[in-house]
């Protein structure tokens, strides 16, 4: 007996509604009670429906869960590749049904794997960092004002540091208070076992395990990918381009970035790394993001087996960072 094909479902999130292409009805509420009547009844008359959707920071989040919960498989898609395959197509229009309609020719075209669901705590972690994030901004932005002002706005200027830098005291008791729960126990582990890694502290192993889920899950090259770090080339027939780091998850690569500083200076294995490039005349920032990227991989390495000792996780790394 054949398998039945799969059928493709094109789904534009927006804040309020859902616009739907392949389905009826074409326009869906976006609040979980709503998703799941639908779902439900989308299930028993298309069993073979895939939904294709983009990220959409928040929005996309009740479909996801909703989905799981009704066992419909979802992909989540970069927009930056849905609105290039709508290019593609000549389609330069975009309202919601159009973008719908993408999605379903893009489920067609490229057949993506479903995206896992979030595991148990991740929400709740992304959210407190996007807090902590801009209270990390806003006292930045305070220190440097205060340079710049009288002695009495400077004592102002002063205070309100003082209460932002409670603040942000409270938000890291909120996210060790959240990895402390059961729910969130494998996140815990995770960010456990990358505190095992000389460079890589507490708040750097939260920002990589809140914005970098798919570590462990996927290969050296497309993890460099989706944290930026991948040296993209840029040749043309004989013409050979300088090869330079683009796209992927920014909040990622700044806090790979900071932990590369820390590695090249304390880590065993990395230190010699980076000072092998700086003797051969590459610039620093071009050095610390070649470590960045060691220390990526190796990560990711690490990750796929999160049992280890600090003994285990040094001899991968050596054998991650020594030359072939």
């Amino acid at each position: 007996m054949s398998t039945p094909a799969t059928s493709y479902l094109g789904v534009d999130v927006a804040q309020a509604t859902l616009a739907v292409a392949g389905a009826s009805p074409a326009q869906v509420c976006n609040e979980p009670a709503a998703l799941r009547a639908w779902l439900t009844a989308l299930r028993s008359t298309q069993p073979t429906a895939h939904l294709i959707c983009e990220a959409t920071g928040r929005h996309h989040h009740a479909l996801q869960i909703v989905a799981a919960e009704c066992a419909v498989p979802l992909s989540v898609i970069n927009p930056r590749h849905a609105r290039h395959f709508a290019r593609s197509l000549g389609r330069l229009e975009k309202t919601d049904p159009i973008d719908a309609s993408v999605l379903q020719r893009l489920g067609q075209s490229l057949q993506p794997a479903p995206t896992p669901p979030p595991p148990g705590g991740l929400r709740q972690l992304q959210d407190l960092l996007v807090v902590r994030q801009a209270l990390v901004e806003e006292q930045t932005a305070w220190a440097n004002r205060q340079a710049l002002l009288s002695v009495a706005a400077a004592g102002l200027c002063g205070r309100h540091q003082r209460t932002l830098a409670k603040e942000l005291a409270a938000v890291e008791a909120q996210i060790q208070s959240l990895l402390a729960t059961p729910l969130a126990e494998p996140l815990l582990l995770r960010v456990q076992t990358l505190c095992l890694v000389c460079g890589i502290g507490e708040r750097i192993a939260w920002s990589l395990v809140a914005g970098l889920a798919e570590l462990g899950q996927t290969n050296r090259r497309q993890v460099a990918k989706l944290a930026g770090l991948a040296p993209l080339n840029a040749d043309s027939g004989q013409w050979r381009g300088t090869r330079h780091i683009a796209h992927g998850r920014a909040p990622v690569r700044r806090a790979l970035y900071q932990a590369a500083v820390v590695a090249a200076r304390h880590n065993e294995h990395l230190r010699p790394f980076y000072l092998r490039l700086r003797a051969h005349g590459k610039p620093a920032k071009v050095a610390y993001v070649a470590v960045a990227r060691k220390l990526l991989v190796f990560l990711n390495r690490l990750s796929r087996t999160p049992h280890r000792s600090l003994l285990e996780s040094r001899q991968l790394l050596h054998q991650a960072i020594s030359p072939n």
